[in-house]
């Protein structure tokens, strides 16, 4: 059924079990019959794990056991995250270094100084397979899960805590933008942008306009973010200066485009918002 409610869906537990199983199983069937580059699959299973954390938190207020499930997700995201760090920030050097028209000799002895550039060798299939461990076990528990409530009520606690959080999130990033400030926003805004997926068909062409918001948003902090890590990353290298000086520029571009929409998408107050889903919901449940 893809990730998204359903009407079929009896209660929310039965919800979380299908939607959770689906996740789980196809990041298994990526790493045992690998069918994309390495980082395509990494960014894959990555995203499988954010999806069904944010799965998660929908459920939070009701999910006993949330804690310990939610940790052992980010434990297992946390195994392969050296296959992805390294490359995102080597990317982010290219893309300024790019924009900066610098000769092929100097970007080639500088990105050589970036951390995790140092030649130090990643063993990836062991970091896969310990990976595919730990989401096998997370799967086999996730056939227990449940979630109290029922209908919208056992949703809208977990929707309305993770908006709020969205909202501090921005207030903090915009005090001060650093790396993790951005990082955390970005989270909480993708925790969002999950929500609202799963609950799409309650009214698609509703929500699509809302998704498609939180995604724009989303993906402008995880822009500013790579380039405030690539700056900080840059901070003690005397000679790429004029590179990180242009990150830091482009940063604050973005940062001003993300301060715009994220001041006019998270304005609603929190049980604004779910008190007009809880209404399409109903709409949708009883047609």
């Amino acid at each position: 059924m893809g990730f998204k409610f359903s009407a079929k869906d009896t209660s929310a537990t039965r919800a979380v079990r299908r939607i959770a199983a689906e996740l789980l199983a196809t990041s298994h069937a990526e790493i045992a019959t690998p069918r994309l580059p390495r980082d395509q699959l990494v960014h894959e299973l990555r995203k499988s794990v954010k999806k069904t954390r944010a799965l998660l938190r929908l459920v939070r207020p009701g999910m006993k056991g949330f804690a310990a499930e939610n940790a052992a997700l980010r434990d297992a995201a946390r195994l392969i995250a050296p296959l992805r760090d390294a490359d995102v920030l080597a990317a982010s050097f290219d893309k300024v270094a790019g924009d900066l028209a610098l000769p092929s000799y100097t970007t080639d002895a500088l990105r050589a100084r970036l951390p995790g550039r140092t030649g130090a060798t990643i063993d990836a299939e062991a970091l896969l397979a310990a990976h595919d461990k730990a989401i096998a076990v997370i799967a086999a528990r996730a056939k227990g899960w449940k979630v109290e409530g029922k209908g919208f009520d056992a949703l809208a606690p977990g929707l309305e805590r993770s908006w709020t959080a969205a909202q501090k999130a921005m207030k903090s990033a915009l005090k001060a933008p650093d790396a993790a400030a951005l990082h955390l926003w970005r989270k909480r805004v993708k925790d969002h942008w999950y929500h609202a997926r799963l609950l799409a068909p309650v009214w698609p062409e509703m929500m699509a306009h809302h998704i498609t918001a939180a995604d724009i948003l989303g993906e402008t902090l995880g822009d500013a973010r790579d380039l405030a890590a690539l700056a900080e990353a840059l901070n003690d290298i005397p000679e790429a200066r004029s590179l990180r000086e242009e990150a830091l520029r482009q940063e604050e571009r973005l940062l001003t485009d993300a301060q715009a929409l994220g001041t006019r998408f998270l304005s609603e107050p929190a049980t604004g918002l779910s008190r007009r889903w809880r209404g399409w919901w109903e709409i949708w449940t009883k047609a």
